[in-house]
């Protein structure tokens, strides 16, 4: 399960954002997985709190798709799906769990294509959340 912030929520796969994401499943290989979901979260307005019910809704999201992983993209979709408030650096360094499920944490696509330099961590965020569904479905077989 991808969790996302998108300034398109009807079309979050759209413009280069989209097509950088689409790159990012492809060298992961899930690009056309069946079971890669994508939940996006609109961008709160200016002056306004994300919504309180984020959380539960991602918990009945993952209970019903009981995705191997949830992948989280950014800062502003961390702090919704998470519920915390620590800077993007330290939830990209902690394991973190989204009802009962594993979850990293890395930087969205709309800003790897503002800070190119970003791309290798990134990439190490993608292989270890890969390296998770690995795991999970050696373990269920």
């Amino acid at each position: 399960l991808i969790v996302a912030e998108s300034p398109t929520p009807d079309d979050p796969l759209g413009g280069d954002t989209g097509r950088l994401l689409d790159n990012m499943l492809r060298a992961m290989q899930l690009h056309k997985h069946p079971r890669v979901y994508f939940a996006a979260l609109e961008r709160p307005a200016p002056g306004t709190e994300a919504s309180t019910h984020i959380p539960a809704t991602l918990a009945d999201a993952v209970s019903t798709l009981q995705p191997a992983m949830v992948l989280v993209l950014g800062h502003v979709a961390a702090r919704a799906a998470l519920g915390r408030t620590e800077p993007l650096g330290r939830l990209r360094a902690g394991p973190h769990q989204l009802a009962g499920c594993p979850a990293v944490v890395t930087y969205d696509p709309a800003f790897l294509l503002r800070s190119q330099d970003t791309k290798a961590a990134a990439w190490a965020d993608l292989c270890h959340a890969l390296a998770l569904v690995r795991g999970a479905g050696a373990g269920s077989t």
